[in-house]
Parts: C-alpha cells; sequence; structure tokens
C-alpha cells in the first residue's frame, strides 16, 4: 500500500474513484456536507487530497487533512476518511501524517470519526479519545 498526496492538477483525474470510497463517510454527517463540498473545498485550498494505493494503483481509500491554527498551537486534522482494507495501511498512516504534519509546523494530529476507529488507532499510536460531540437540531432555526 502507498499512500499519495494528490496534486492540485490530478484531482480531476481521481475525484471518480475518490468519491465511491468517501460516499460512506460523507453520507454520515447528513445535511451538513456532500461530496461536492468537499471537492470545492480541495480546490479553494481548505483540504490537501490523499489517496491510498494498492500495488496496482487501485484506490482503495482517500481522506482529506487541513491544518487548523488555534491560539497556542498548529493541528493537521484528518476530516474526511474512506475506503476498505485499513488494517494494511493504518500504520503507514500515523507515519506519514506525523511526517507531513511537523513538516507544516503542526505540534498535533487530530481526527474524526466514528468510534469504530479505535479498532485501527489506539495507545500503541499514541491516538486516545479526546471528547464525544453531541448535536441538537433546532426547529426554529
Amino acid at each position: 500500500m502507498r499512500i499519495s498526496l494528490v496534486p492540485h492538477d490530478a484531482v480531476k483525474l481521481v475525484w471518480k474513484d475518490v468519491e465511491k470510497v468517501l460516499a460512506k463517510s460523507v453520507a454520515t454527517v447528513k445535511d451538513r456536507s456532500t461530496l461536492i463540498d468537499i471537492l470545492d473545498g480541495v480546490y479553494d485550498g481548505v483540504y490537501a487530497l490523499w489517496v491510498v494505493l494498492d500495488d496496482a494503483n487501485n484506490i482503495v481509500a482517500a481522506f482529506t487533512t487541513r491544518v487548523i491554527v488555534y491560539p497556542r498551537r498548529r493541528a493537521l486534522a484528518l476530516d474526511w476518511i474512506g475506503g476498505g482494507r485499513m488494517r494494511e495501511w493504518a500504520d503507514q498512516l500515523v507515519d506519514v501524517m506525523t511526517k507531513y504534519a511537523k513538516e507544516l509546523g503542526c505540534q498535533h494530529l487530530e481526527g474524526y470519526g466514528r468510534k469504530g476507529w479505535s479498532r485501527f488507532f489506539d495507545k500503541r499510536h499514541g491516538v486516545y479519545p479526546e471528547y464525544t460531540a453531541y448535536r441538537m437540531e433546532l426547529s426554529d432555526g
């Protein structure tokens, strides 16, 4: 498996395959974001797009990253992750993202996802859950 940052001018070439692997991830947020929103974010420079390729150069997974600037530190966030065969590339993801985050001057990584991620990312990687998010819809707003 190989994890690769997609150059800006190659996004259009891989997007159809990326859409397929990110669809389930985007569906979990219901009415907050769509695949088009993510594509727009990639083109606008909000997100960096990454792919996970197998030995035949097929896209088996994709994810986005973005830098968050807090008042006292910078973080690399992994916002959208989708695809399969995560056991085969999870360790590599931690290594690649750690290096990339340091190159960008970030002090930590943060990610957002389902509880099931803990099967792949845990204390052996130095990953721990930080909080649980809750949501309440407002009927008049």
